[in-house]
């Protein structure tokens, strides 16, 4: 039996699988502990919806704790599309919530040209295509390694925004037009004309995180801070989806495991605890290998019980069992000290119920991804049967009160990963949580 014990601050939120496995409400939920909310990684490529009271607020940008009016924090790791970020600001400023927001001026900003790219892009790789929503996280990614960027400091300058967009987007229409073939409307003063005004709404949020955040964990020993501040820092996407130990090429352009907090924030590496959401089941959108994907009537069921169509994109999930080599896999890269398991009420009522304990091809057993793709892509799941339980569990706000069924099903994740559950989700309401 794992040791339980109380969650403890920093904490990483990192999903464990392919995304989409809840980490919006769990990242509201302690955020009502938490003095600052930090993203690190990502883009509005990465959405979650979080329900209080019956009302839906879809997020993509600014971090979970916008909800408990706690301090935003984006840092460098992560992408901003400035429209976006200002839907998103406007969006809960009229129903009353002030937005405490600071941007890291190194935090470098998709581009009109960007999402034209990705579009063209995904057309010229046909059925090889990665499933990119054409948001242009990628390609921002690129030209921020390339030192071809546009960062936050430069948005909020105009003269310094002129200048870059003078001097890139000429290779950018080139390309676009010489390697796709793709004619753009797009022009240098359009897009200055549109992204100056950006820089004006949102130059009010410029501050140096990286040296912020530094600061706060080391608020311990500073008189000035008056003790210890709580950090929580929210990271998008999946492990599966990390752009080195993901399922390659069928992932993000950034790193998604809790190592990656240091460098995406900018500062020392040090003990930060680390917190999986795991899905009850497993999903994931777009292209790419899935041993335990349900190609039938009980993954439609899963899918349309679950709700389990896109934030941002909409489009359906592949849906399939748990997958135990996938989470165990994650907690070495990560190294988890607590799990959330989410959505176990959409098991409720299935006729049977499997859990993936390991693959195999041929007579080979793997308890964890093959770290070759070309293998992973053979791996035949071998499940162990669950009974399932056959009632309701919505309404159930203690562990105990679970059907014996659906304890057995979360203590058999817990022993196998041999991280301690800290809390079950059996709704999307903020109240259908149940801790341990």
């Amino acid at each position: 039996m794992v040791t339980r014990m109380k969650i403890k601050f920093p904490l990483v939120v990192v999903g464990a699988q392919w995304g989409d496995e809840g980490k919006g409400k769990i990242i509201d939920i302690l955020a009502e502990e938490a003095d600052y909310v930090v993203r690190f990684n990502g883009g509005n490529n990465a959405g979650h919806t979080i329900v209080v009271a019956s009302e839906k607020f879809p997020l993509s940008l600014l971090p979970s704790g916008i909800l408990q009016g706690k301090k935003l924090l984006i840092a460098q790791g992560a992408v901003i599309d400035p429209a976006v970020l200002l839907k998103e600001i406007d969006f809960f400023e009229k129903r009353g919530t002030k937005v405490k927001l600071t941007i890291d001026p190194r935090v470098h900003i998709v581009m009109p040209y960007h999402k034209e790219l990705d579009r063209a892009t995904e057309l010229w790789k046909g059925k090889k295509a990665t499933g990119s929503l054409h948001l242009g996280i990628g390609y921002c990614y690129e030209d921020k390694n390339n030192r071809f960027g546009v960062r936050f400091e430069d948005l909020i300058s105009p003269n310094l925004l002129r200048e870059k967009i003078e001097m890139f987007f000429p290779l950018k229409k080139r390309q676009l037009e010489l390697v796709f073939g793709q004619k753009t409307e797009l022009t240098k003063d359009r897009i200055y004309q549109e992204y100056v005004s950006y820089g004006w709404k949102l130059k009010k949020y410029l501050g140096d995180v990286s040296k912020k955040v530094q600061e706060l964990l080391n608020s311990p020993n500073s008189p000035r801070l008056h003790g210890a501040k709580k950090l929580l820092f929210e990271g998008a996407h999946g492990t599966y989806l990390d752009g080195v130990f993901g399922t390659y090429p069928f992932t993000t352009a950034v790193y998604t495991i809790s190592g990656s907090v240091f460098p995406y924030v900018g500062v020392a590496p040090q003990k930060i605890y680390s917190l999986a959401v795991v899905k009850a089941y497993t999903t994931r959108v777009g292209n790419g290998p899935f041993p335990t994907e349900l190609l039938n009537n009980l993954g439609d069921e899963l899918r349309n019980k679950g709700g389990e169509f896109g934030t941002v994109s909409k489009r359906p999930r592949r849906c399939g069992w748990l997958d135990l080599p996938l989470l165990r896999t994650a907690t070495r890269l990560s190294g988890f000290d607590y799990l959330v398991i989410t959505k176990l009420d959409v098991l409720a009522k299935i006729p049977t119920l499997r859990v993936c304990t390991h693959y195999k091809i041929g007579a080979k057993k793997y308890y964890e991804v093959p770290s070759l793709m070309t293998e992973f892509e053979k791996c035949q799941p071998v499940y162990e049967e669950f009974k399932p339980w056959r009632r309701d569990i919505s309404q159930i706000r203690n562990f105990s009160d679970l059907p014996i069924e659906a304890r057995k099903y979360v203590m058999f994740i817990e022993k196998n990963l041999k991280v301690p559950v800290k809390y079950v989700f059996v709704g999307p309401e903020r109240k259908q949580t149940i801790p341990l």
